[in-house]
């Protein structure tokens, strides 16, 4: 304000062109633009020749120029491309007023921007920012190729410019060569340790690569790097831990996400579903129902507190779950996920003709529905229409060729006796993901069926090895350990089968049966008596501890035991 006062006494005491040009670039920086325009116009009066017919000097192009940008700044586009006209007819080689006017012309949508960018090099070969303009207007019409070429140029003036290589490593980015796009983001990164736009980038980068740890590393630089809390951040990092099945921080980035966005539906959908997947159902529901009320006819939620309602897995559930789904289908009824997650809970209380309608529904819709057609075969190999089954699964591998496909096929071939069709599959399974811990289950149970025991063990051996909660593969490897001689083996996955499901009656049973084997009587007895503890009116069991018992010269408990096998079985 200073500067303007002493400018403005000046200009008033000896007014002259180079006075009021000084005093409206003040102006001008001071964001004073209505004021600046004034003080340039009055520059112009006295540049005006006074004879006629004579040219305005060349030093009012720049007075114009200098107009043109005060009406940019204040968004008065037309009267800016006036100005930036005038400057160009005073001086044609005036390479800056052409990219100005280039600039303004974008921002009118004119069809002629370019031509100024490639008259403003024509004059200045080395207008750094005219190329790197120039890259962004080619890289906004999708010609990528040519937009790469003006950042070379660009970065041939100024090889330090953060900014070309992170556009180039945006433009690499388009062109989905994530690599070479990582490269010019390091190199943005090398030049400027603090630029968060390049970390994020090249965040994005690493996620497209599959290359989670480096990714959310780079996050977390930006997070660091920003003052306040980036949303989009928050949500890709977020989105990132849910991929990785990390929910315990996915729930942290969504939580800040929400704090910072109350009113957004889709957050609030995505914290539900976070929380369903990290088991805390009732936030789920809460998150869920939330998002529902912010957002009128929200299909997608109704769908999802539908599945959380399935997880509590109670009848009030599934009432509940089928509710939801009804509503979803109510608001859309070509939705192809409420068909299919309603044919499944049906499916799952018994209802297995209205499961088949709501899945065959569902692929009337669109024929190419993968999960519908897997879902129907499943329904109507527990109906016993295996050729129904083999039909639906066949062409769901057909249409989304899946390890978790593959393996209900071979289950479906083995109910219909083609053994080799079925390890085939099972094998196909295990090369698709070799880390499919059913696919190897399954196939170790077809050796097991063949009695190829040393084959099942070792198929025992990986399914356990990529899911060591698989209760069921535990128990199974014993049973083969068993066959195969290896008590002490087996008595170690009996236990640890029993540690993972104390519940389960057969576990308790089978273990029995090994303690009989060794002649541990005692030690089998009382797990034949847990067996029927939570398993009551199982014959077997009671004919097991009837030896055990006789073993033992308990003859007249063991005769007891035996009398009530025998009337259980003619039940």
């Amino acid at each position: 304000d200073d500067a303007i006062f002493v400018l403005d006494r000046a200009a008033g005491l000896d007014p002259s062109p180079s006075q009021y040009i000084l005093l409206g670039k003040t102006y001008l920086k001071a964001k004073r633009f209505g004021e600046a325009v004034d003080n340039f116009e009055k520059a112009l009066m006295y540049m005006n020749p006074k004879i006629l017919k004579q040219e305005m000097p060349k030093s009012a192009a720049e007075v114009y120029f200098l107009i043109g940008k005060c009406h940019v700044e204040s968004g008065n586009y037309p009267s800016a491309l006036e100005a930036l006209n005038s400057a160009i007819r005073i001086n044609p080689s005036y390479a800056e007023a052409y990219f100005q006017r280039g600039l303004v012309r974008i921002w009118v949508k004119s069809q002629r921007p370019l031509l100024d960018f490639n008259r403003a090099l024509a004059y200045n070969p080395n207008y750094f920012q005219a190329y790197l303009t120039r890259a962004a207007y080619f890289g906004m019409k999708g010609r990528y190729s040519k937009a790469m070429f003006n950042c070379n140029e660009a970065l041939r003036i100024q090889p330090r410019s953060v900014r070309a290589y992170l556009y180039r490593g945006a433009l690499k980015f388009e062109i989905k060569n994530y690599e070479l796009g990582v490269d010019d983001l390091t190199a943005a990164i090398k030049l400027d340790p603090m630029c968060s736009i390049a970390y994020y980038n090249r965040a994005v980068c690493y996620q497209y690569l599959h290359k989670n740890k480096q990714a959310l590393t780079d996050y977390g630089i930006v997070l660091l790097l920003e003052k306040e809390l980036n949303q989009k951040v928050l949500l890709n990092r977020g989105l990132l831990y849910y991929q990785s099945q990390d929910f315990d921080n996915a729930l942290v980035d969504f939580k800040l996400a929400v704090a910072d966005s109350p009113d957004n539906a889709l957050l609030y959908h995505t914290l539900g579903l976070c929380y369903h997947r990290n088991n805390q159902l009732k936030h789920a529901l809460e998150a869920l129902s939330h998002a529902m009320s912010l957002r009128d006819h929200f299909t997608q939620a109704y769908i999802s507190r539908g599945n959380v309602y399935m997880s509590i897995n109670t009848e009030t559930g599934y009432r509940r779950s089928k509710r939801d789904y009804c509503r979803a289908l109510h608001y859309d009824p070509t939705n192809l996920t409420a068909h299919t997650n309603l044919g499944i809970a049906l499916q799952s209380y018994g209802k297995m003709n209205e499961a088949w309608k709501q899945f065959t529904a569902a692929i009337q819709i669109n024929e190419t529905c993968y999960a519908a057609l897997e879902a129907r075969s499943i329904v109507n190999l527990q109906m016993g229409h295996l050729f129904g089954a083999f039909c639906d699964i066949n062409t769901a591998v057909k249409l989304h060729p899946t390890s978790t496909m593959l393996t209900n096929r071979g289950v479906i071939q083995q109910y219909m006796k083609d053994t080799a069709n079925a390890m085939s599959d099972f094998q196909q399974a295990i090369s698709a993901d070799p880390k499919y811990s059913l696919a190897y289950f399954n196939a170790a149970n077809l050796y097991f069926n063949m009695r190829l025991f040393k084959k099942a063990l070792k198929y025992y051996d990986m399914a356990v090895e990529n899911c060591k909660e698989d209760e069921g593969a535990v128990l199974n490897r014993a049973i083969a350990k068993v066959l195969l001689k290896d008590y002490t083996g087996a008595l170690i996955d009996f236990d640890t089968a029993i540690s993972l499901n104390p519940y389960a009656a057969h576990c308790y049973f089978n273990r029995g049966n090994l303690h009989l084997t060794m002649g541990k009587n005692s030690l089998a007895e009382a797990d034949y008596r847990k067996a029927l503890t939570l398993q009551p009116n199982d014959t077997s069991s009671y004919s097991q501890l009837a030896v055990a018992l006789g073993r033992q010269f308990k003859k007249v408990e063991a005769l007891n035991n035996y009398k009530l096998a025998i009337k259980l079985t003619e039940r």
